[in-house]
């Protein structure tokens, strides 16, 4: 039993690490994007602020998935 446990918690904590490296992705490229906001001109400030609200929403996605790994994980450990 602790051979599958430990298995799945290594299986946990990848998919884990992939989450947050997405999501720091996606932080990543929206604080570019929002400083790209500031320079460019009106017509590239709408194309700019749609992808940043796709890095937002990713984010969020990400930062839930994460949550959801993390839960998982406490109840394998309990």
């Amino acid at each position: 039993m602790d051979f599958i446990k430990k298995r799945v918690k290594q299986y946990q904590e990848k998919k884990l690490n992939e989450a947050l490296s997405k999501m720091k992705f996606h932080i990543d490229m929206k604080n570019e994007l929002e400083n790209k906001v500031e320079i460019n001109d009106d017509s590239e400030k709408i194309k700019i602020r749609k992808e940043i609200s796709y890095h937002a929403k990713m984010v969020d996605i990400w930062k839930n998935n994460s949550e959801k790994i993390k839960k998982e994980m406490k109840k394998i450990d309990d």
